[in-house]
């Protein structure tokens, strides 16, 4: 029998690679030297035979942007299986001994259970990284932080709001670096989270969300939105104000109501590479802003996007 699943694990999961490498020729972003890279990645993903002491095979999320100019594909699970696959992938990155050290100061700070790498695609650039993506004490995280403006931004209005924890950390590696921490919006109702949201995004960006996002978000039914805030160079780069699962529909309307532009080739890769919609997330830095579409890969053959029952942790825009 173990052994029964462990096959059925492991087809599951080169399924699912198998399916990524074949949504990338539906992507004009994608230039031949960018396929050594994304399957390198893909490379260095544990199989589920890595895992230890039958723990849970990796976990994995795809994103792709509205208008198909951006691409995100990441994973995570034990550290105990990915942590040696992330070394010897980050050291065929040439991953600089600061970088390095950042990832090795953070892992025995918060001490994770769930870590993980990830890889994306946007502006002519492939950009990677790691994450850790489960719940860390916000006390814990800020104390990492040195001094810097966006540090004494982003804690005024987590300590506004009480919120006591963030859900995710990701962290990039490279030229010009960021840092990416994301949090729960707190409030009693649909109305009271998306007024904060908006709020955050006022505070932080110097203007509030768009109307008629405000009116897709009030609309929803899943009362869990979230934040992400991204920090370059001591300063907020990006912020992503992220909605649950929905359906390809729901997605499009977030998207108009953002005023982004949506391929008419999106709804058909969604599907092909998703199981069904995780997430979707606007996000602005600076005068830009767009929405990518968060998926959890298929592992079967292509269907129609439709809700995820899981929505689980991100990435990027």
């Amino acid at each position: 029998m173990m052994g029964n699943a462990l096959e059925s694990a492991l087809q599951r999961a080169l399924s699912v690679r198998l399916n990524l490498q074949i949504s990338l020729s539906q992507l004009t972003i994608i230039d031949e030297w960018m396929d050594i890279h994304l399957d390198r990645w893909l490379e260095h993903i544990p199989t589920p035979a890595d895992m230890p002491d039958g723990a849970d095979a990796p976990q994995y999320l795809a994103m792709l942007g509205s208008d198909l100019r951006r691409v995100w594909w990441g994973a995570w699970g034990d550290p105990r299986g990915f942590v040696p696959r992330m070394a010897d992938y980050f050291k065929l990155c040439n991953i600089a001994k600061s970088d390095a050290a950042i990832l090795d100061q953070l892992g025995e700070t918060l001490e994770p259970a769930q870590v993980g790498s990830w890889i994306g695609v946007w502006g002519g650039k492939v950009i990677t990284g790691w994450h850790f993506v489960d719940p860390q004490p916000w006390a814990k995280v800020e104390g990492l932080f040195g001094t810097h403006e966006a540090k004494y931004q982003l804690k005024g209005w987590v300590e506004a709001h009480g919120i006591a924890r963030i859900e995710r950390f990701t962290q990039s590696i490279g030229e010009e670096p960021y840092s990416e921490i994301e949090l729960a919006v707190p409030g009693a109702d649909v109305p009271a989270k998306v007024e904060a949201l908006s709020g955050a995004f006022a505070a932080l960006t110097g203007a509030p969300l768009p109307d008629a996002l405000l009116e897709q978000l009030r609309a929803t039914t899943i009362p869990a939105f979230g934040l992400a805030c991204r920090i370059r160079g001591g300063k907020i780069a990006r912020l992503a104000a992220i909605a649950p699962g929905a359906s390809f529909a729901d997605a499009a309307a977030f998207a108009a109501g953002a005023s982004a532009v949506v391929d008419k080739k999106l709804e058909k890769l969604v599907g092909a590479v998703g199981q069904g919609i995780a997430r979707v997330e606007y996000g602005r830095a600076g005068e830009h802003a767009g929405v990518d579409v968060y998926m959890i890969p298929s592992e079967g053959p292509p269907g129609k996007a439709k809700p995820a029952e899981a929505p689980p942790p991100p990435g990027t825009n």
